[in-house]
């Protein structure tokens, strides 16, 4: 059986009991989202094509409460075990077969997480136990309480709530000699925002000149996504997507499409989406990729695409 969940394709054995305590909650806290599940045995996968579609730039920590999973992303493969978390990068596909489960997530604007160690793609997929240092049991016990307490709690209450869970997120994975306010990773993340914003004219030398930076600095921010070009490029391609399998509006021509999207001109836009996606834009609709239609009945994507215009100035 195929369900249309969330933010990811759910896949249940038809031998599988699907026992009536199942549940999902979700409190939209504006700087952050918190969810708390309960599940049956079930194969859940994030595809390239849903990262297309919905173009996310947030992490979720995964809180595994009860039950075990089995997970691949990113060239990792390994097991999540009870009380341990997971972190994933909303911008990378991963797949989950689980057991009976239940867990506490949060999801953040990737913004909001400007102290980790490294670089937060880098994260995608990991297990990490919650006794792994007083701090992360701190969160994990946190998590907890705030299962508890959101059901009751005021909106200055869960406003003061979600400005201590981003804070706990950050210090739970914090380096030991990086900052509170990681400066570099915040340009980092101001650099991709403004790609986006300008996907239609942005270029190496726009970015060189507007944050100071050498071409070699540059193109080191992006090695990991193929280079600079090559990360434009996909977010463009990805921005196309989008634009494609939306409803509710008119749909633009592949001629707007090429130029919004800043490519030369239709052959070279189609030939690259081709490359990327296996089809053309052309043939794309809005039943081409099925996560596009759970879009727009999905409450919790509704709020996770609102979920980074609040406090945008922090």
């Amino acid at each position: 059986m195929e369900l249309a969940t969330d933010y990811i394709d759910s896949r249940i054995d038809q031998d599988t009991i699907v026992p009536s305590s199942v549940f999902r909650r979700y409190y939209n806290l504006k700087q952050i989202v918190f969810g708390e599940i309960e599940a049956p045995a079930q194969v859940m996968e994030r595809s390239a094509s849903y990262v297309a579609a919905q173009n996310f730039d947030h992490i979720t920590l995964n809180l595994q409460v009860a039950g075990r999973a089995q997970i691949t992303a990113a060239n990792r493969c390994g097991e999540v075990g009870q009380e341990a978390f997971t972190i994933t990068d909303m911008g990378q596909p991963i797949k989950l077969e689980i057991t009976r489960a239940r867990g506490l997530r949060v999801t953040l604007p990737r913004r909001l997480l400007n102290g980790w160690r490294g670089d937060l793609s880098d994260w995608h997929g990991r297990s990490v136990p919650s006794t792994d240092s007083p701090l992360t049991r701190l969160l994990a016990n946190h998590l907890k309480s705030m299962a508890a307490c959101l059901p009751t709690a005021t909106p200055l209450q869960k406003e003061l709530l979600a400005s201590a869970t981003a804070a706990l997120c950050n210090a739970a994975f914090l380096g030991e000699t990086d900052s509170a306010y990681d400066h570099a990773a915040v340009s980092v993340i101001s650099m991709r925002q403004f790609i986006d914003q300008n996907l239609a004219s942005v270029t190496a030398e726009m970015l060189m000149a507007k944050f100071g930076l050498s071409r070699t600095p540059l193109y080191k921010i992006f090695e990991k996504d193929g280079g600079v070009y090559a990360y434009i490029r996909n977010r463009r391609l990805a921005y196309a997507m989008q634009q494609l399998v939306r409803s509710g509006q008119r749909r633009p021509t592949i001629k707007q499409l090429t130029f919004a999207c800043g490519f030369e001109n239709e052959q070279v836009f189609s030939r690259a989406f081709r490359r990327k996606y296996g089809c053309n834009p052309s043939e794309v609709n809005a039943t081409t990729l099925p996560a596009a239609n759970w879009d727009r009945s999905s409450r919790y994507i509704a709020w996770l695409k609102d979920l980074g215009l609040h406090n945008s100035s922090n």
